[in-house]
């Protein structure tokens, strides 16, 4: 969901009183306020494309953080362990995987390419 005008001027101008007829045309913004200055378009604008940053990031940020919630279990040292049967073979993937997606949890992006979780290997 993108960010609009509305949620512009929303962060703006937090206690500016206005109204308009489409949030995505800044030309239909009816400003009432007198003591806050209308912002302009341009500042508007740059708003929402913080706005639609901000809310991409946390997005990969949630993303990350769900990836590697499902996988927590693959990093419990016992569970790789040959002394366990069965045990998993290939933690490494696991290891290597769970790197690069935190990567995404600490350093967000906004369009995250996500590598493929490994499929679980375990022991005869």
């Amino acid at each position: 969901m993108s960010a609009t005008y509305a949620n512009a001027l929303t962060a703006l101008t937090p206690n500016a009183k206005w109204s308009m007829t489409n949030d995505t045309d800044y030309n239909t913004i009816s400003w009432y306020s007198t003591d806050i200055a209308k912002p302009t378009q341009a500042a508007c604008d740059a708003e929402i494309a913080t706005l639609n940053a901000n809310a991409a990031n946390a997005a990969c940020q949630q993303q990350a953080s769900a990836l590697l919630y499902a996988t927590d279990w693959a990093s419990i040292p016992d569970v790789a362990s040959t002394t366990n049967n069965p045990y998993l073979t290939n933690q490494d993937e696991f290891i290597a995987y769970r790197n690069t997606v935190r990567k995404y949890a600490v350093n967000p992006v906004a369009n995250p390419v996500f590598p493929t979780q490994p499929v679980a290997k375990w022991s005869a």
